[in-house]
């Protein structure tokens, strides 16, 4: 769109008129958070039923739930060693458009709610355009990212669903730690968003074709790349969860953590699908050489 366009007769013979580019959307850079640290911290809730304890979440499979006993509720995370943790990743819940929560972070477990070092105060699971509604949409993902270099052993989640008829909450998966993002985000192509679909197709030498529905919505996948990554963005962080991670263990992983209409079609938990390599490419930072990172993911369902 032209903006306060000249007038014809001020231009020379057979002048256009000058391009504007429009103005890009503004979005931030991935971001991967590994399970690591709080898998191996003692977590306690504030409640729990018997057959679905609060150690669920420390389980990769979100259908394998915590259940609290009210609608209201916590987990205080005890890390084995202090974390400057400064993101939450709860998947596989239950919570409703009203659901909120708030993270704490201090240098005792009492101090969590008497005097924290780091108070996100209370913010939506959701982000700004709210609740998504997309049908069969086999788990929802919540996230939250707040500034912290401060290392702390001691941090609690609580969660509050004021939903009318909401008696209790639940989920799958817990993930608090420290997440990775580059400094220069993935390249401009790739496959930000791809399904992973299992049905069933036969075709008889007839011509006759028959079908088995396998899942009312399959898996998402994510194939990405950074050509030129810093060197020590990668050797002491993605490289690591990679390696730590292998093709078992999964992370959380946010395509634009700003995101909203679409934050849940570009944000999951999932497992990687590919060897991990780092090729050399020559281009140069302050750090030295730069590196590739091939990021292919597949969602946990």
């Amino acid at each position: 769109m032209l903006t306060n366009p000249p007038l014809y007769g001020s231009l020379p013979i057979g002048a256009v008129m000058p391009y504007v580019a429009p103005t890009a959307a503004t979005a931030s850079n991935i971001v991967l958070l590994s399970p690591r640290d709080s898998d191996a911290a003692t977590i306690v809730a504030g409640s729990e039923v018997a057959t679905l304890p609060v150690a669920n979440l420390q389980s990769q499979q979100p259908k394998k739930v915590w259940r609290s006993g009210s609608a209201t509720d916590y987990v205080a995370v005890t890390f084995a060693a202090p974390v400057a943790a400064n993101m939450v990743a709860i998947a596989g819940h239950n919570f409703s458009a009203a659901a909120v929560y708030r993270v704490r972070g201090a240098d005792t477990l009492a101090n969590t709610t008497a005097a924290p070092s780091v108070d996100t105060g209370w913010q939506s699971v959701w982000p700004a355009t709210g609740k998504p509604a997309d049908a069969y949409w086999p788990r929802y993902l919540s996230a939250l990212l707040w500034s912290n270099d401060a290392l702390l052993q001691y941090w609690r989640v609580d969660i509050a669903d004021p939903a009318v008829g909401q008696t209790y909450v639940e989920a799958g998966r817990l993930v608090l730690g420290r997440y990775w993002q580059p400094s220069i985000n993935f390249d401009l192509g790739g496959t930000p968003l791809a399904y992973d679909q299992r049905d069933v197709q036969v075709t008889t030498d007839y011509g006759e074709i028959f079908t088995d529905r396998r899942q009312r919505s399959a898996a998402r996948r994510f194939a990405l790349q950074i050509s030129a990554a810093d060197r020590r963005e990668v050797l002491d962080g993605i490289a690591e969860i990679q390696r730590l991670r292998g093709l078992w263990g999964d992370v959380i992983c946010l395509l634009d953590p700003a995101a909203t209409t679409d934050f849940h079609r570009h944000s999951m938990q999932g497992v990687f699908t590919a060897p991990q390599e780092h090729r050399i490419v020559p281009q140069f930072t302050a750090n030295g050489e730069m590196w590739t990172v091939d990021l292919q993911l597949r969602e946990i369902i």
